[in-house]
């Protein structure tokens, strides 16, 4: 089990917008930044009356996992939505997209990118309203390539995420033998093992492990299936050896 703590992250940004991100695969001693299909997982804090300009993505799948906070959201397809912890975005950059970003209150959020099983597929942007903002003690799924998943990701891989209770556990949802998994610690702290994770800390899963919360805790869970074809030339969720 290889642990990414928080304090390994690479930080930018000042005090309206700052980021820390998280390049898994630099745990691994790889020549890819990224893990498989995940590019980078960037941990963000917004604030009023920041703007991320219009700029450009190409081959990434981006998640906007939002906990907290507003932000107004605006597109080249002509889309704009306001976007809070229930109401959440996907763009799937494919041949080419460009977006901005406006906070209307205090925002904290992932973006995720994610890697396309190809390059240059059609662009678009997807929206969904979930009807909480957590999901308590039990995994909900929030993207991927299933059937069922709210968002779609096009890449074999499903996001998922879970409020866990302090001193409740929680095993891998539907643990198979073809995928590898890797969760991230939003908030709160939770042990695995004799390990503990605090806000901010990722972990590469090798087995079916208990997860237990210390404190309320937020989680997100990567479910990648290890033979799934990827493209690591997208814009932001390409390998990027220049840290």
């Amino acid at each position: 089990m290889k642990i990414i703590r928080a304090s390994e992250k690479h930080t930018h940004g000042n005090h309206l917008f700052q980021i820390s991100i998280v390049y898994p695969g630099t745990k691994l001693n790889n020549k890819d930044t990224g893990f498989l299909s995940i590019g980078r997982i960037d941990h963000a804090s917004f604030k009023p009356p920041g703007l991320v300009p219009m700029h450009p993505h190409r081959d990434d799948e981006i998640l906007s996992y939002m906990r907290s906070g507003k932000m107004v959201h605006r597109d080249s397809t002509g889309q704009e939505e306001h976007l809070n912890n229930r109401y959440m975005m996907l763009m799937n950059a494919g041949s080419g997209i460009s977006h901005e970003e406006r906070a209307e209150e205090d925002v904290e959020m992932l973006q995720i990118f994610m890697r396309p099983s190809e390059r240059y597929l059609p662009p678009m942007v997807q929206f969904h309203q979930f009807a909480n903002v957590y999901s308590e003690n039990a995994w909900r799924l929030i993207a991927g390539n299933h059937p069922d998943a709210p968002l779609t990701l096009r890449v074999d891989t499903n996001i998922s995420d879970v409020r866990l209770r302090e001193n409740t556990s929680i095993e891998i949802p539907d643990n198979k033998d073809d995928s590898v998994y890797f969760l991230y610690c939003f908030n709160g702290n939770i042990e695995i093992g004799n390990e503990l994770l605090t806000k901010g800390d990722s972990v590469f899963l090798e087995d079916n492990v208990f997860i237990k919360a210390i404190s309320d805790s937020d989680l997100i869970l990567f479910e990648i299936k290890k033979d799934a074809q990827y493209s690591d030339e997208g814009m932001f969720s390409g390998n990027k050896l220049a840290l």
